[in-house]
Order: C-alpha cells, then sequence, then structure tokens
C-alpha cells in the first residue's frame, strides 16, 4: 500500500480507526524490538511477543468488521443507491485494518521464532 493511499485512508478514518491502525503499524515495529527483549530476557517480554500473534489480526478483523458494518448500515439508510466510487474509501479502510493485522500477526510469528533461534544457536523457522 503506498504512503498516499494509507496516508488518504487515516485522513478519511473515524478516530477509533485511527488508533487501531495506529496501535497496528506500532506493532509491527515493536516485534522485532520484543523479540531481542525477549532473547536477553524471556519471560513477559516473550509473552507479549505471542500474544501478539493473535492480538494483532484479531485486533484488525474486528475494527475492520466494524467499519464494514457500520458502512452497510448507512448505505442503507441512503435514499440513493451508493456507487462502487463511493464506497471504494469504506473498503479500503476496511482492507487496510485487515491487512495491517494479518501484517502483526505475520510479523509476531517471525520475530518469536527469531527469538527461539537466537537462544539456540538456530536459524530461525528451521
Amino acid at each position: 500500500m503506498s504512503d498516499q493511499i494509507f496516508g488518504s485512508v487515516f485522513a478519511a478514518a473515524a478516530a477509533p480507526q485511527k488508533v487501531a491502525l495506529i496501535v497496528l503499524i506500532a506493532a509491527i515495529f515493536l516485534a522485532p524490538i520484543l523479540a531481542l527483549l525477549a532473547r536477553s530476557s524471556g519471560g513477559p517480554w516473550r509473552r507479549l511477543l505471542s500474544d501478539l500473534r493473535l492480538a494483532g489480526p484479531a485486533l484488525g478483523m474486528l475494527v475492520g468488521a466494524m467499519n464494514s458494518f457500520h458502512m452497510a448500515l448507512t448505505i442503507r439508510k441512503l435514499p440513493f443507491d451508493v456507487t462502487a466510487k463511493q464506497m471504494a474509501p469504506g473498503v479500503l479502510e476496511a482492507s487496510a485494518l485487515i491487512a495491517l493485522g494479518g501484517l502483526v500477526g505475520l510479523v509476531a510469528v517471525v520475530a518469536l521464532a527469531a527469538a527461539d533461534a537466537m537462544g539456540t544457536g538456530r536459524r530461525p523457522l528451521d
């Protein structure tokens, strides 16, 4: 997703969606840091990284679904037929939330595998 498209999605998003987008983007960058912390001290950092594998996709899907639900309710109330061009920003926003959630999960899985591999000296995901 290009920066310009993501910027337009973020600008058009409501406050709850903006918070979710910020949290998901931050989690993508936080996962490798958590992997390093988990390697050195383990415990709660490893647990947080492990939980991020499920929490990221769950947050993206939940907020994306709520966005789609709200969009459908709004379209249903309108007295005219909505075009695909008018719906595109909402669909793009929901897609961005779901995609970012999935990316957070994937990054967390790889970071957790890397943290485990750093502790054993083997390559990640072997």
